[in-house]
């Protein structure tokens, strides 16, 4: 009550701000015109910090203070679950989330429910007890999305060819209790290509090949200790995804740091190979990060591997958010801080953009030529240029045609089984509402889908500290918190004016 009651009074007073005109989008305007007051207000608070490196590089070591004194740790957690944790995760168990699920269904929006786990960046220990409870989680995530497929799609949830978007995330390192055992796989792996001569001209970390799972477990410097561990995770990936291949459920496998990738690229691999085979319910979805440089090397290699082998290649292309430490720890460990990612931001937009537009030409070029594709691409951006770029690529394909009922583009529905934007739960809403208030699938199935990762709050105030840490000159930036809480503070402005203007619909 008293955390309610205070984030009212302070969202109250610093409303009181000037200066936050700017243009507008009037689809924007007509979504955020119904979503709760006390939900912008909570945003309104959160992007408010977040635009504040000062505050963002703090805050873990503030938490952490505060949460040993007994009395203000309780006033904390109450504040930090209305206002950041509300916004940004959608609850500290798969049942809280579910009403955020079927809120997201209900603006055509799908979801890649993910539990918040990670390895911490010093590639530290996990007690094992806490990997056994983070699996259980995931696994509990498939139940949860399949039922929810059920509701939202009814006997179509079960149909292989039909992508009900309800996904579940998996990140690797949160499944294994010693990470050094993927660095050690991944070490192993790159002195094998090296020795058959592999990949001399791609940058690290390569590109997946045959034999690069068993380099894992016998190459030089993995010790049996090691090999256990990755016997493991593999056994533990294997049970995650029968289950979602059973329950129809695609699970997002995510890329991660360049030091692990090599292991964390084999082990995609395989598991890509068993369970999109052609003619069949295609389950994995790997992660591709656009800011490392041999990014669209990989995604032409992939794509004449899944024909050779006879696969459904799916991926997430994304940016990456591993950039600080990427550089910092090449750095290190050879000198060369750039060597692995792009140099430039710029550098690294080509690289999307070219990839999205390669995807996109494929996609359609397939459906066009066999009435379906063996390929499937999910653009996860926050970069508006990028968005706009991918529904004008969709537009030149001929596959979008003008429905005068909802005056919306709509998209083939064979076209829009292969192809899906993404944006992190709680950040830039207004892109997706550019997105749903623009094109539409005409199968009448979500076109974006929403990153919802949840987790107890004690587990993600690190996760959260890290991701705003990694992002801070992109959060404090122009189009980052600064615009979200703008955009979010007129809409609250234009609701307590006594004269505020109707929101006109587009």
């Amino acid at each position: 009550m008293y955390a309610t009651a205070g984030i009212g009074a302070l969202g109250l007073g610093l409303l009181l701000r000037r200066g936050d005109k700017e243009d507008t989008d009037v689809k924007d305007m007509e979504a955020l015109s119904k979503v709760p007051l006390r939900r912008l207000v909570s945003g309104w608070i959160s992007f408010a910090f977040c635009a504040s490196p000062t505050w963002v590089e703090a805050s873990e070591t503030m938490y952490n203070i505060v949460s040993r004194v007994p009395i203000i740790s309780s006033i904390a957690n109450s504040f930090i679950i209305h206002t950041f944790f509300s916004q940004f995760l959608g609850g500290q168990t798969t049942q809280e989330c579910i009403p955020k699920v079927r809120q997201l269904r209900d603006a055509q929006l799908g979801t890649l429910l993910g539990y918040n786990i990670e390895a911490t960046l010093d590639g530290s220990s996990k007690d094992p007890n806490l990997i056994l409870k983070q699996t259980q989680s995931v696994l509990e995530s498939i139940d949860v999305q399949a039922k929810l497929a059920k509701e939202f799609t009814g006997d179509a949830a079960s149909d292989p060819e039909v992508d009900n978007k309800c996904w579940v995330r998996l990140k690797i390192t949160g499944l294994l209790n010693d990470p050094s055992a993927l660095e050690a796989g991944s070490r192993a792996i790159l002195k094998a290509r090296a020795a058959q001569g592999l990949d001399k001209d791609v940058p690290l970390p390569g590109l997946p090949h045959d034999g690069d799972w068993e380099a894992a477990l016998d190459g030089d410097g993995v010790t049996p200790y090691h090999r256990d561990q990755l016997v493991r995770l593999r056994a533990t990936m294997e049970g995650i995804i029968s289950k979602a291949r059973d329950n129809n459920i695609r699970v997002v496998i995510d890329a991660e740091q360049s030091w692990y990738q090599p292991v964390l690229d084999a082990l995609t691999d395989e598991f890509m190979q068993k369970y999109n085979k052609l003619g069949g319910p295609a389950t994995c979805i790997a992660s591709f990060q656009a800011y490392l440089r041999r990014h669209p090397q990989l995604l032409e290699q992939q794509i004449k591997r899944a024909e050779e082998k006879g696969y459904k290649l799916l991926y997430k292309q994304v940016r990456g958010a591993y950039i600080v430490s990427e550089a910092a720890w090449w750095k290190q460990k050879s000198g060369e801080e750039g060597s692995v990612v792009w140099p430039t931001k710029e550098d690294t937009d080509a690289s999307y953009n070219s990839t999205m537009e390669r995807a996109i030409s494929l996609i359609t070029d397939q459906v066009r030529s066999n009435g379906s594709a063996r390929f499937g691409a999910v653009f996860a951006t926050h970069n508006a240029h990028s968005i706009d770029k991918g529904i004008q690529l969709l537009d030149k394909t001929g596959f979008l045609s003008p429905d005068p009922k909802s005056r919306l583009l709509l998209l083939d529905k064979n076209v829009a089984n292969s192809v899906t934007f993404a944006q992190l739960f709680g950040m830039k809403d207004d892109l997706t509402n550019r997105i749903t208030g623009t094109v539409a699938a005409s199968n009448g199935l979500p076109l974006v889908v929403k990153s919802m990762s949840y987790g107890e709050l004690s587990e993600c105030i690190p996760f959260l500290s890290r991701r705003a840490n990694e992002n801070k000159a992109i959060l404090s930036g122009r189009g980052g918190a600064l615009s979200e809480r703008k955009r979010l503070g007129r809409e609250i402005q234009r609701r307590l004016s006594p004269f505020g203007a109707r929101v006109q619909k587009s």
